[in-house]
C-alpha cells in the first residue's frame, strides 16, 4: 500500500510540473492585429499592425522581425521594411492594383527572451468575402500548442525522469 501512495504522490508532482508554466519562459504570442484575424474590410488598410504580448527585438539598425502581406493573385502587396515599436511591427501595404479576395499574413518575429515565432492569418477585402483559415496560423487563440511545445516537452521529460527514479527505488531501495 505504500508504494501505491508513493506513486500517486509522484504523479501528482509530476502533473504540477507538467502543467505549470512560468512566466519567464513563455514565447511571444499575438494578442491584436488590424486588420484582425479572419474578417473582412470594404478597402485594403494602409498597414497591417501585430501586437505581440512581449517587446520585440532590434539589433540597432537591424530588424530580424518579418512581416509580408499576399493577396489572392499570390502578389505580395506589402512594401518596403517592417517596423517595429516595443511590442508592435507593422508593415504599409500597395494601394494600387487592390484586388478583392483572401489577404494572407505571414510573420516572423523574435521577442526579448530570444525565441522566434511565425505564423500567419487571413483577411479578406471586398464586399461579401470570408477569409479562410489557413493550418499554420499564428496567435494567441490560433497556435497554442505551437507556442507551447516546449513547455510539454519540459513537463514529458520531468514525468518521465520522476517516474524512473520512482520505478528504481520500487525496484531496488532496500526493504524494511
Amino acid at each position: 500500500m505504500k508504494w501505491l501512495i508513493r506513486v500517486l504522490a509522484l504523479i501528482s508532482i509530476s502533473f504540477l510540473l507538467l502543467f505549470s508554466a512560468s512566466p519567464a519562459q513563455a514565447h511571444v504570442s499575438v494578442v491584436k492585429t488590424v486588420p484582425q484575424y479572419q474578417t473582412t474590410v470594404p478597402q485594403i488598410p494602409e498597414q497591417v499592425v501585430i501586437t505581440f504580448n512581449s517587446p520585440l527585438v532590434t539589433l540597432g539598425s537591424k530588424n530580424p522581425n518579418t512581416i509580408s502581406v499576399i493577396n489572392s493573385d499570390r502578389e505580395i502587396v506589402s512594401i518596403g521594411s517592417a517596423v517595429v515599436e516595443g511590442a508592435q511591427i507593422s508593415v504599409q501595404l500597395n494601394q494600387d492594383n487592390v484586388v478583392e479576395g483572401d489577404y494572407t499574413v505571414r510573420y516572423r518575429v523574435v521577442s526579448t527572451d530570444g525565441h522566434g515565432v511565425s505564423g500567419s492569418y487571413h483577411f479578406a477585402v471586398g464586399q461579401g468575402q470570408i477569409a479562410s483559415q489557413s493550418e499554420e496560423e499564428g496567435g494567441s487563440e490560433h497556435g497554442f500548442w505551437h507556442l507551447h511545445l516546449a513547455h510539454v516537452l519540459e513537463g514529458a521529460a520531468a514525468l518521465l525522469l520522476i517516474g524512473g527514479w520512482a520505478l528504481y527505488r520500487l525496484r531496488f531501495a532496500p526493504r524494511k
